[in-house]
């Protein structure tokens, strides 16, 4: 199993409805490939992790290239993973500009340099804290 973390650009016609739709399908497809993960948008960005089996993971990540709705797809980190932090989640949608939240400003900062996992997974984990208290 991995866990990857990519950040985009939206595009400047994206509409909340249009985000709506990527939860929804994401939601909907997920589960069948054994993705769990987050969205979190704004800002005109998009910030996404899926978690799960390493090549259902990257052809996911590849269909997510073609998406007209961003552009500049860039990963920030990709690590193998034991467990699930987004188990309950085929999808969770967090609203808000990603590069907001410190440790993800700090991973897009370094994203040319090696970072410790248990750093990554410690963000991983704040995001599922703030899913659960339901943000």
């Amino acid at each position: 199993m991995i866990r990857l973390l990519y950040i985009s650009n939206a595009s400047p016609a994206v509409s909340e409805e249009q985000v709506q739709d990527i939860l929804t399908s994401a939601r909907r497809n997920n589960p069948a490939h054994g993705i769990t993960g987050i969205l979190i948008h704004g800002g005109g960005l998009f910030m996404q992790v899926l978690e799960g089996p390493e090549q259902k993971v990257l052809r996911q990540y590849v269909k997510i290239l073609d998406d007209r709705r961003h552009d500049d797809a860039r990963i920030l980190h990709i690590s193998p993973a034991n467990s699930r932090i987004f188990e309950k989640w085929s999808m969770g949608g967090i609203a808000g500009n990603p590069l907001q939240f410190q440790h993800v400003s700090d991973l897009f900062a370094r994203r040319l340099e090696v970072v410790q996992p248990t750093t990554f997974t410690k963000t991983m984990r704040e995001f599922a804290q703030m899913l659960n208290a339901g943000k």
